[in-house]
């Protein structure tokens, strides 16, 4: 199967952003884990032949945190589930959800997951707040980019409310 999935997102500032985040880091991305489908053991269930919102595949991203900016964890780690990826031959794109790349410097505004589906599937996880406008590349020289911005850490920083 493929399929894919789009939504249309709200355009959020970063005060808001900041406001609907339960927990606010810096960190690394560490490991992109494999991708899953939202049944019990993983696979494809029995006689599926499209995605629904009961029947999809997500993928968890495990981050090694440097900073927590919202919500202190003494955890050095978190986990962060999108919607999509790819189980054998199906594979779920969804536009709306950032991309991570193994070693990339972030900083993430993160929520609660409220997904039927996927919200009590272990680990512990979050949502990217606003999808991918709640993620933001760092560079070394401080910059803070995501898809049609580009600002800088501190500036980032001056909009965060512990």
């Amino acid at each position: 199967i493929t399929g894919s999935m789009s939504a249309s997102l709200p355009a959020l500032n970063h005060t808001e952003l900041s406001d609907r985040s339960e927990m606010i880091v810096i960190g690394r991305v560490k490991e992109i884990l494999p991708s899953k489908w939202t049944s019990a053991d993983g696979k494809r269930p029995d006689g599926i032949d499209s995605f629904s919102l009961e029947n999809s595949i997500y993928t968890d991203i495990t981050i090694s945190v440097d900073r927590y900016l919202k919500n202190q964890s003494s955890s050095k780690e978190v986990t962060v589930r999108i919607d999509g990826g790819t189980v054998g031959n199906d594979t779920l794109e969804a536009d709306y959800e950032p991309r991570f790349k193994p070693g990339e410097k972030v900083l993430l505004f993160l929520t609660d997951d409220v997904v039927t589906s996927t919200k009590d599937i272990k680990p512990e996880h979050f949502k990217v707040t606003g999808c991918m406008l709640g993620k933001y590349t760092l560079t070394d020289d401080g910059k803070a980019t995501r898809l049609g911005e580009n600002t800088t850490l501190d500036e980032l920083l001056s909009t965060i409310k512990e």
